[in-house]
């Protein structure tokens, strides 16, 4: 049987008020500012503010990214990246499901690895070198588990496709599930993305064995 891996998070927080633990974890590893990456539909519906107003609370900066769409683009990506900079960021809160998860962490692998910056050589197996800037993951929705995979997903809308990344580097150093996140997400959302959780593809993913390079019929995006 051949040797199988799995890569976790550092930190992983679960249930009622887990989002509390997010300035401890800012404080205990001297984060300076965030850029908090989200749509601005958890903006406007106050979802974003449970997060936000920890932080404005305990003192710790922030700017926020707002521009994730549902299957974020290429040009999404890069409008977070000169997000990033621009805020003199160090680190990230990615506050929403797979969209702002996965948009987070092509941020954070292209800022560390500039060579990357054109994000559609990121596709498969990418050969990074250093790891993602800190992420830390807050789902809003319990289907994706972007929160603490090594994959996430882009859209390339010139060649109207989409490819999956899968990169040890990018995981994200803490994961926050806390159901108070999810409570104020549509019934139908919170529904279909909790089916999603718990059910099981009619053709299962096997695992990958080391080294090995993604491909459509292994990985759906």
């Amino acid at each position: 049987m051949s040797a199988k891996r799995f890569i976790l998070n550092e930190t992983s927080y679960h249930g009622h008020g887990a989002i509390k633990e997010i300035v401890t974890e800012v404080k205990s590893r001297g984060f300076a500012k965030a850029l908090v990456v989200t749509d601005a539909d958890l903006v406007k519906f106050g979802v974003v503010a449970k997060v936000t107003d920890l932080l404005d609370a305990a003192g710790c900066a922030y700017e926020i990214y707002d521009k994730v769409k549902a299957n974020p683009s290429v040009a999404v990506v890069e409008g977070g990246v000169a997000a990033f900079q621009q805020a003199g960021a160090d680190y990230m809160i990615a506050i929403g499901g797979g969209s702002p998860q996965d948009t987070a962490k092509a941020i954070g692998i292209i800022i560390n690895n500039p060579e990357f910056a054109d994000v559609v050589s990121l596709e498969g197996l990418a050969p990074t070198k250093n790891k993602c800037v800190p992420v830390i993951a807050v789902a809003t929705t319990a289907g994706t588990a972007a929160e603490t995979t090594i994959n996430y997903v882009i859209t390339d809308e010139a060649n109207r496709r989409k490819f999956v990344c899968v990169d040890p580097h990018d995981i994200p150093v803490v994961a926050v599930v806390d159901p108070d996140m999810m409570s104020s997400m549509p019934k139908g959302l919170t529904a279909a993305t909790g089916m999603d959780a718990l059910t099981t593809p009619s053709k299962a993913t096997p695992p990958l064995p080391l080294g090995s390079l993604p491909t459509p019929s292994t990985l759906k995006p």
